[in-house]
């Protein structure tokens, strides 16, 4: 594929680009506590430049010392002193023929108050809804009074002015996902009576100030970008309605580019959506924008392929297309794709855990599938060994193929080993629904990786036992056997009409009509989605107080969503019993017991490390490793992080 549209110049404002792909801001808490540039945020963006991303949007920089912070180790403009890093910045992205835009922001109510010392402000004295929930008690905010307004935008202004001395190509107002320029103008959080209140003008008052003031700071040559969330889509909240005409003010104002984004953090499942969610599902929204504007726009959302980018420009839905994640998995996608080299991009499979997930725990940016991800300091090239031994991988899933393909790439001589016919070990058991796309474009790549990288020898069908191992001889066994399946011992477990989850998951064991799932993990949960959407009745029973317990917030609030649109009952503070033959037996934290009439009991209450293969080769080499699953039962990003850093080791 040629990619015709994709990789043509474009311009924003008097600013040229080299191509219409766009790195989004998101945050990565690679800078300091007070919010200073560090070698390691410099090597995150310089390889993403060096990747051949035409711009990259900068992450949120704070403005003022403490209220405009939504988190700590955030990046900060906010002084000064912080303009060299700045500028270290800049010059790297810039060095390899990108352009840096700095997108600059204020929290408001999305900002917890004990990092700041404060409560927040706000355009009203309304509680966010998810950072009250987060806190677990309402986050109090003070409303902002006229004088204070004027403050904020006058910061505003400054850290622009800062922005272009540092020597950035632009600077980009963070207006979306329910910051303080989005609050003001959305009325599910602006509740003024006065001028910056109201009807929409009133609404916008604040963000078009704003705009006003940073144009005449930076002046009328410097790209000034704005980010919106063109549907909240919260009730009460800002529709696309509303927005097409505040993007029509933003133009007039003189803003030279509108990024369209969605929601605010009562709605963050839809602007980082998780796998359940098509491709590019919100970029409808962009496409009405650029209908109403003559300025250029750009698209996001959950695009992970270039193939898709690219249609999106040529049918002229947007102007410039941003990838987050996607860049994120694999800072080279753009120069992949432009070379025809589309099996070796690195997809995003958008679990959410290594990046929005740490950046919640308030820890740096990480990637389930590239292991490289905030450690390009150290690993942004895989490095060479002295010398080379001969390793074993015994195992083909994931974890077992990142170690091969490490392995290899550093120099080693791998045989890998599977015991069945195929790789992919667990993975070829969750790509069946059609949302798990995403994990099957990853069990595809990691597949093309092993049969294209030299230095490897797979051999399939091969069991590995002490004796192979002697006769192979290796330096270095890695053991991957990965986990197994179990049910356990319960008054009925033996009766045939208990089932294995991941068999039911896999499609190889039928089930009946009326179904009851013991386990509200995500095995459980997925599993009682696929067979309500079969129209099956379906009860889960989870012994915690909530389901989808063992994956992050975005993923757990859309699969709630998704059970309950399919009307899956969930009794949780419940435990399996027994099945009898009048059904499963459940059991209350009071002790009362309920009969729950069923065709089939569906078990999905973990999986069990394969301790036994790693105890069997033990001693068997010089170095014997176990990783992943077969030491304890962990998620994919687990597995493919640990494989790494002891290959790399």
């Amino acid at each position: 594929m040629a990619f015709d549209y994709l990789f043509q110049p474009g311009k924003i404002g008097n600013m040229e680009v080299k191509n219409r792909l766009v790195m989004p801001p998101m945050s990565s808490r690679l800078s300091t506590v007070n919010g200073e540039v560090t070698k390691e945020l410099i090597a995150y963006y310089a390889e993403r430049a060096k990747g051949g991303v035409g711009t990259i949007i900068v992450e949120y920089s704070y403005i003022d010392e403490f209220e405009s912070r939504a988190a700590i180790c955030q990046l900060g403009v906010q002084s000064d002193h912080h303009i060299k890093g700045l500028n270290e910045l800049a010059e790297a992205i810039q060095s390899y023929g990108a352009k840096a835009i700095l997108q600059i922001a204020h929290g408001g109510r999305q900002t917890d108050p004990s990092k700041m010392g404060m409560d927040p402000v706000a355009p009203s004295a309304i509680p966010d809804p998810m950072t009250s929930a987060a806190l677990g008690r309402p986050n109090w905010v003070r409303e902002l009074d006229q004088e204070k307004i004027q403050e904020i935008i006058d910061s505003f202004a400054k850290a622009a002015r800062r922005t272009k001395m540092a020597g950035f190509d632009g600077v980009e107002l963070h207006g979306a996902h329910g910051y303080l320029l989005c609050q003001f103008l959305s009325p599910f959080s602006n509740r003024r009576n006065d001028m910056y209140g109201g009807d929409l003008e009133g609404r916008a008052r604040m963000p078009l100030e704003t705009v006003d003031r940073v144009r005449s700071t930076v002046g009328k040559n410097f790209p000034l970008l704005y980010r919106l969330s063109a549907d909240e889509f919260v009730k009460g909240g800002l529709t696309l309605e509303e927005t097409v005409r505040f993007a029509q003010m933003l133009e007039e104002a003189g803003v030279d580019c509108i990024h369209v984004s969605c929601g605010n953090f009562a709605s963050i499942h839809r602007f980082v959506p998780p796998i359940y969610f098509k491709h590019g599902y919100f970029t409808y929204l962009a496409e009405e924008i650029k209908k109403a504007v003559n300025i250029p726009v750009i698209a996001v959302g959950a695009i992970s392929e270039p193939e898709h980018a690219n249609w999106l420009i040529e049918q002229g839905k947007a102007d410039f297309v941003a990838m987050g994640r996607a860049l994120i998995a694999d800072p080279h996608l753009p120069n992949k794709a432009k070379a025809g080299k589309l099996d070796e991009i690195r997809p995003c499979i958008r679990c959410n855990e290594g990046c929005i997930n740490r950046f919640f725990k308030g820890w740096t940016i990480r990637c389930a599938t590239n292991p490289q991800c905030g450690r390009e300091v150290d690993y942004a090239e895989i490095p060479p060994v002295q010398k080379p031994s001969k390793v074993l991988v015994v195992g083909g899933g994931p974890c077992g193929m990142e170690a091969a393909i490490i392995s290899a790439k550093r120099g080693h001589s791998v045989i890998l080993c599977e015991k069945e016919g195929e790789l992919g070990g667990l993975l070829k058991d969750v790509v069946v629904p059609d949302y798990k796309y995403d994990i099957k474009r990853l069990l595809n790549y990691l597949k093309y990786m092993v049969y294209h990288t030299d230095n490897i020898e797979i051999r399939l069908h091969t069991e590995v036992t002490p004796e192979l191992v002697q006769e192979i001889s290796p330096d270095i066994v890695f053991v991957a056997t990965g986990s197994r399946d179990f049910i356990p011992d319960f008054p009925g477990s033996d009766r045939p009409n208990v089932v294995s989850g991941i068999e039911v998951y896999a499609g190889r064991q039928e089930v009946g009509q009326k179904i009851v799932v013991a386990g509200g993990g995500l095995l459980g949960c997925e599993t009682a989605l696929m067979l309500a959407k079969q129209g099956k009745e379906v009860t889960v029973v989870e012994k915690l107080d909530t389901i989808a317990y063992d994956v992050e917030p975005l993923t757990q609030m859309t699969l709630k969503e998704m059970m309950a649109e399919q009307n899956v009952k969930i009794l949780t503070g419940t435990a399996l019993d027994s099945v009898t033959d009048e059904g499963a037996v459940i059991i209350d934290r009071e002790f009362n017991k309920t009969i729950l009439p069923m065709d089939n009991l569906v078990v999905a209450l973990g999986r069990k490390p394969n301790k036994e293969a790693v105890e069997k080769l033990m001693g068997t080499a010089p170095q014997v490793i176990p990783i992943g699953d077969c030491l304890e039962a962990g998620d994919l990003a687990d597995c493919i992080q640990q494989a790494f850093v002891y290959a790399v080791r």
